[in-house]
């Protein structure tokens, strides 16, 4: 696990090295860490630093800690945030955000500890059915169960999400192929897409409909096989 420390006081950063040095996670397994001195440092390094956990003071000069959140949150919504502060006027604030949790300091290490635990925990399972997708301008987590569908188009990959928006990036198909169909929900119909089919609402002749009433072709050479498989699929959904 890989945390950002995101602290302005020095003694304050000295305590949480100090306690993440004898942090184990629930594995057993030693924390890295990065320590930043202020919001718009751990910004910058966005682009280059793939985090698991964010410790953010909320109150630091110039760009605050729910400041330097809510520009997380554009990019990324499901990497848990742990305020760290002084006051509780903020703690409103802190869970429009999405705060994961929000300690009092000076941080008791047996919180910290049990924090940390929940957020790991948290963490395995998010990774377990989600994918990393990195563009010039930030990385993204996608939730699997989000994906309608992905299409390749002059070696542009786009990933359909369920709330109708389009994350692009420069890559083939192939290069996430096999990630997704170890899910049973994924399925290549068509050399250029692959389906969630939990997520279709109707089977056509030649395609199939999404819930947001895209049309995704079907490779003709594939028809008979694909609608066996979803038609398997549908019935392991019901008997579940």
């Amino acid at each position: 696990m890989k945390i950002a420390i995101c602290e302005d006081n020095t003694r304050q950063q000295n305590i949480l090295t100090a306690a993440l040095d004898a942090y184990r996670t629930p594995a057993g397994e030693h924390v890295q860490y990065d320590v930043y001195p202020n919001g718009l440092e751990l910004l910058a390094s966005k682009n280059t630093h793939l985090y698991d956990v964010l410790l953010l003071d909320i109150l630091m000069p110039g760009f605050t800690g729910i400041e330097t959140a809510k520009e997380i949150r554009e990019s990324n919504e499901k990497i848990p945030i742990i305020f760290l502060t002084t006051s509780q006027e903020f703690a409103v604030e802190s869970y429009r955000v999405h705060a994961f949790d929000y300690l009092m300091k000076p941080v008791d290490q047996k919180a910290l500890f049990a924090t940390l635990d929940k957020a790991y925990a948290m963490t395995e399972t998010t990774l377990e059915k989600s994918i990393m997708l990195q563009t010039s301008k930030a990385i993204y987590v996608l939730s699997l169960s989000q994906i309608e569908f992905v299409e390749v188009s002059n070696r542009t990959l786009s990933f359909h999400l369920i709330d109708g928006t389009i994350k692009s990036i420069s890559g083939r198909l192939s290069d996430y192929e096999n990630t997704l169909l170890n899910y049973p929900e994924f399925l290549k119909i068509h050399r250029s897409y692959i389906i969630n089919m939990d997520l279709m609402k109707a089977l056509k002749q030649k395609s199939f409909i999404t819930l947001t009433g895209n049309e995704v072709p079907i490779s003709r050479n594939l028809l008979p096989v694909i609608q066996k498989r979803y038609i398997e699929h549908l019935h392991s959904a019901i008997r579940k």
